[in-house]
């Protein structure tokens, strides 16, 4: 990480000099695309990012802006696998990396149910396009996750005979 003397304000992202090039060739390519407001919020954000400290005010667009580039395959396309990396663990320093890091832990403590059990059943269904749910089920819970596109949850936990 780049040292700049003081501590970051509360909820701020400080960024490394790789960090710092990445984000900023991604605003190049996003800023003409935006209009109004987006446009001045991303200008924003890329004033903070030359300056090495995003505000927590604007974090949620830099991990807008990392997931465009990571979803999109963007990232491992332009920048190689080191260029995702970096993209990545940026992302999970963001208040969104952090919920989606919280998401999978509750996730990971709900699939603990099911050890030591043997799976009578697993299922996979579509609700809509982008969201699915997995069924896991045991002879003493059943487990269903939501699955989207940006979030996995944990839907439903029966606790008893699987029917």
């Amino acid at each position: 990480m780049a040292a700049t003397g003081t501590d970051p304000p509360a909820g701020a992202v400080t960024l490394d000099d790789d960090e710092r090039e990445l984000v900023t060739l991604e605003l190049r390519t996003l800023l003409p695309a935006l209009r109004d407001d987006r446009q001045a919020r991303y200008e924003r954000l890329r004033a903070a990012v030359d300056a090495g400290v995003v505000p927590g005010e604007l974090a949620g667009e830099l991990a807008s802006l990392c997931e465009l580039t990571l979803q999109t395959a963007r990232a491992r396309q332009l920048y190689r696998a080191e260029g995702e990396k970096i993209l990545t663990d940026l992302l999970r320093r963001t208040p969104r990396g952090r919920e989606l890091a919280k998401q999978i832990s509750d996730v990971n403590a709900a699939l603990k149910a099911l050890e030591g059990h043997a799976v009578d059943s697993m299922s996979v269904r579509m609700r809509t396009i982008g969201h699915f749910t997995v069924t896991v089920a045991t002879e003493a819970v059943t487990l269903t996750l939501a699955v989207r596109p940006d979030t996995i949850n944990v839907e439903s936990v029966e606790v008893g005979q699987a029917e």
